[in-house]
């Protein structure tokens, strides 16, 4: 992609982000639409003088990962309502120097849910972890009415105010015991399978639980984790004969869906796959 003074900068923040794909997908996507924008990853520690450089730089957008989904909505000019409802802010958009927050995290990971015919909808499901991917997700399910929902951590308190926070907001009850002994959707949103904890299960630091007794045919495991591209926690699950999804339809549809608000271009619907195929090679 040749690159000149007229070429927009976009980029993704975070500590770390040398996993990151998001630039490989973004340039992608600006190399076919012939849109002059290239994208580049920057780990950060401090994020209220990296956000001030957005603006001061004029870098055009910017998506936002893991520590940094809550830390820098106070030094945002603006905050999408929804992304306020869900509390992260997950992509950035300058407007000549006026910076608004959007999240595209929870959309995301539901369409690569519902495009994988793993249904939410009445179901009882599992979520271990209660991270900051953890309070978009619980609110996006809420438009869909599970049967139940159970959020298990390491630290429970934690769990229990997510479930007191996502309770107030949406008036869904977030069980935070182990009250069931079977479920139909299994997800992970802990950083458990990858580096360095490619060895790791997303229960092993939650006593008294292992995740791959709740694991059969009638079950899905789904991962927020896209690299690796099957995690420990997947292949005990595959071998239980339960239904599998990685993160990576969650890091296309979230990113298709920032580019687009980016740019302001509308995207093709084949780009999807597109992006899969000759990105992922999937």
């Amino acid at each position: 992609m040749k690159t000149t003074a007229h070429t927009k900068q976009l980029g993704i923040i975070g500590d770390p982000v040398d996993h990151s794909f998001s630039p490989v997908m973004h340039n992608f996507i600006s190399e076919i639409t012939g849109n002059d924008y290239i994208y580049s990853a920057w780990r950060v520690t401090d994020v209220e003088h990296a956000v001030k450089g957005i603006r001061a730089l004029g870098i055009r957008g910017v998506n936002v990962t893991a520590p940094h989904k809550k830390a820098v909505i106070p030094y945002l000019d603006e905050v999408d309502e929804r992304a306020k409802l869900l509390g992260s802010v997950n992509t950035i958009v300058n407007t000549d120097g006026h910076l608004k927050g959007y999240n595209t995290d929870a959309d995301g990971f539901y369409t690569s849910l519902e495009k994988s015919n793993i249904e939410i909808a009445g179901k009882h499901i599992l979520i271990i972890g209660a991270g900051g991917v953890t309070e978009p997700v619980l609110i996006r399910f809420s438009y869909e009415k599970p049967a139940s929902v159970t959020v298990i951590n390491r630290t429970r308190q934690k769990a229990e105010a997510l479930g007191e926070r996502v309770f107030e907001k949406t008036g869904m009850k977030i069980n935070t015991k182990l009250c069931r002994e079977a479920f139909d959707v299994i997800i992970n949103t802990t950083s458990a399978g990858m580096e360095p904890q490619l060895d790791a299960l997303p229960t092993d630091a939650i006593d008294g639980v292992d995740v791959r007794d709740f694991l059969n045919e009638r079950t899905a495991a789904a991962d927020v984790i896209y690299n690796p591209d099957e995690t420990l926690f997947l292949k005990e699950a595959k071998k239980r004969g339960a239904k599998t999804l990685n993160g990576l339809g969650m890091l296309i549809y979230q990113g298709i869906i920032a580019y687009e608000l980016f740019t302001g271009a509308k995207l093709d619907d084949g780009i999807y796959g597109r992006i899969k195929s000759e990105v992922f090679m999937r």
